[in-house]
C-alpha cells in the first residue's frame, strides 16, 4: 500500500485514526497542499496534537513501513508498531502495547510502550545520535522481523533485537512534540 498525502490523493486509502492510551484527545491531521500535519493545540497538556494514522490491515514479520516527512524544531515524526487496536466506549481506536520508531533532530529513538495497571509506561530500546535537520524533508523506514527491527534513516542503518517481538501488528505514522508533516507512506507486506 502506497499513500500520497497530497490534497485529494488519499481520501479512499485503507487508513484509520488511532490513539495511544496515553492521551484522551482524538485530534485529526490537518490537510495541507502536499502533506498532512498535526497542529499546535494549547488545550492539550502537550501543547500539540498527538495523532496517528494506522493502516487497517494486520501485518506479520517481514512487513515494512517507510515515509517521507519533515518536522519543525523539536518535532518527532514516528512510526507506530501496535500489537492490537481496541475500540473504546468513545468510539476511538486506541493502542496500549506498542513501539515507536522516532526521527528527531538528534537522530533516532525506539521506545517500547506497555499497558500496566491502566497506564502506559515506556522504556527506551535504542538511542542513535546523529544530526537531522529540522525543516527539511527526510525519508526513513523500518522493517519488522521476527526478532526485532531494521531501521534506515539519513543514510544510516540500525538493527535492534527485540526479545518478544509481536507475532502480528498494525503499522502507522504518528505526529507528536511540535509540528510534523507526512508527505507519503508505504507499507509492504512480507
Amino acid at each position: 500500500m502506497k499513500v500520497d498525502f497530497s490534497r485529494g490523493q488519499w481520501d479512499n486509502a485503507p487508513l484509520t485514526y488511532a490513539y495511544s492510551f496515553r492521551f484522551q484527545e482524538t485530534p485529526v491531521f490537518i490537510q495541507e497542499d502536499d502533506c498532512i500535519a498535526n497542529q499546535k493545540n494549547d488545550a492539550f497538556e502537550q501543547g500539540f496534537d498527538n495523532v496517528t494514522l494506522m493502516a487497517e490491515q494486520v501485518c506479520a514479520p517481514g512487513a515494512a513501513i517507510s515515509a517521507s516527512c519533515a518536522f519543525e524544531a523539536y518535532g518527532a515524526p514516528l512510526f507506530v508498531i501496535a500489537e492490537k487496536l481496541h475500540r473504546c466506549p468513545d468510539g476511538a481506536l486506541r493502542y496500549g502495547d506498542y513501539m515507536e520508531v522516532v526521527l528527531y533532530e538528534n537522530g533516532v529513538n525506539v521506545w517500547r510502550m506497555r499497558m500496566n495497571d491502566g497506564k502506559v509506561t515506556w522504556v527506551k530500546l535504542l538511542g542513535a545520535q546523529f544530526p537531522v535537520s529540522a525543516g527539511e524533508r527526510h525519508t526513513f523506514s523500518t522493517r519488522v522481523t521476527k526478532t526485532g527491527l531494521e531501521i534506515e534513516a539519513c543514510g544510516r542503518k540500525f538493527t535492534l533485537y527485540v526479545e518478544d517481538m509481536y507475532p502480528s501488528f498494525y503499522l502507522g505514522v504518528s505526529a507528536c512534540e511540535q509540528i510534523d508533516r507526512f508527505y507519503d507512506m508505504e507499507i509492504t507486506q512480507a
